[in-house]
């Protein structure tokens, strides 16, 4: 995309807007610099072993599982590298989610649009310290996104916290690579993930055209600030479900990578008690890994989508272990659910009936070839 054509938003007008907006963080001598993107980008690598161990899949299934993540890119960026692999990620994202009556209509409004978006994305560009894009990076095999690590926020945040720089940024970039490995272990996820957002953005008559789009647009920077919700924007039974399994799913995902942070231990990462006491105090700012997509759902304040989904996971953990949460990572129908992300034992109830259910219809057609075999 070159920022012109049938784009929603004009990329070019993006960076320029954003270039212009976005403090650069802090300077630091090229020496230094050049460690930390040679850190950051050797966390990256080192990440994804230290997730598969954790997540405990069979050794065939894993391997699969490190090939596709491996596959994505890795990229190690300042806040405007980030500001404009965002602003390309949200028009592939939701530019295949509309109808053509209402991307013509978001094609007319381009250039107030992407002011917006540009003013929206310099704030979250100081915030955000990591992101997994499943969308972004250009044609993979089954998806494999990219990784994306903001250097320049990452060092500020660790000298603000004064943490071991070493162990931030591995623990940073455990997160994200969470993320990298669980887009890999279900390569369905993106397409699923892409068809809940084309519905929340499809047909509707709530969203239909310039004028019913503009109010979820102008609200954006309000869900940011904090002011309002998207839940509230967004209206209609069926929307509002779907909003629901949009954010369990993202509670999930995030609640996930949050225990594989904390479970690769100590003697991993050394500073990793002070680490997670420190910066859960700044989360609460909006500071933190992946800290862009949940304020824009507005999903903090509906579920508390890193501490919930936190929860969740270890209540399964200790119930099933790693190895009975990795089914949720089988099919759509076995993630769980807004009321299961509060109930995991309903999940974890859920799974078993669904296994046993195949057990027996295994058990049944073994039965059946045996009796007519010769």
């Amino acid at each position: 995309m070159d920022g012109h054509g049938t784009d929603i938003l004009d990329l070019t007008l993006l960076e320029r807007s954003v270039k212009e907006l976005v403090p650069g963080g802090p300077r630091l001598p090229t020496k230094e610099t050049a460690e930390v993107v040679d850190q950051l980008r050797e966390a990256a690598d080192t990440s994804i072993d230290l997730v598969l161990d954790v997540m405990r899949l069979d050794p065939g299934e894993a391997d699969a599982v490190r090939t596709r993540a491996a596959a994505g890119d890795v990229l190690i960026v300042d806040r405007l590298g980030w500001a404009k692999a965002t602003g390309q990620s949200l028009t592939a994202m939701v530019g295949t989610a509309m109808s053509d009556d209402v991307r013509a209509a978001m094609e007319a409004g381009r250039i107030p649009n992407t002011l917006e978006m540009a003013a929206v994305l310099s704030v979250l560009s100081t915030r955000v310290l990591g992101q997994f894009d499943p969308f972004g990076g250009g044609p993979h095999p089954d998806g494999a996104g990219r990784l994306l690590l903001v250097a320049p926020s990452i060092a500020q945040t660790e000298a603000t916290l004064s943490v071991t720089p070493r162990d931030f940024r591995l623990w940073v970039a455990l997160h994200e690579s969470t993320h990298r490995v669980q887009f890999a272990a279900a390569p369905w996820l993106r397409d699923h993930l892409s068809s809940l957002i084309s519905e929340l953005l499809g047909d509707d008559p709530a969203f239909s055209g310039l004028t019913g789009l503009k109010p979820l647009i102008r609200s954006i920077p309000e869900i940011v600030r904090g002011e309002t919700r998207l839940v509230d924007v967004v209206t209609g039974p069926e929307k509002r479900a779907v909003l629901d399994q949009v954010m369990a799913l993202m509670s999930f995902l995030e609640g996930h990578a949050d225990v594989v942070m904390d479970a690769v231990g100590p003697s991993v990462i050394p500073d990793l008690a002070r680490i997670r006491q420190r910066f859960e105090a700044r989360r609460d700012d909006g500071i933190g890994p992946g800290g862009a997509i949940s304020r824009l759902l507005g999903m903090d304040s509906k579920l508390q989508q890193y501490r919930e989904g936190a929860v969740f996971v270890r209540s399964v953990v200790r119930s099933i272990g790693h190895e009975g949460l990795a089914t949720a990572f089988t099919s759509p129908d076995m993630l769980p659910t807004v009321r299961e992300i509060a109930r995991p034992d309903d999940w974890v109830a859920r799974v078993h009936a669904a296994r046993e259910s195949e057990g027996s219809d295994d058990t049944a057609g073994a039965a059946a070839e045996e009796a007519v075999r010769p």
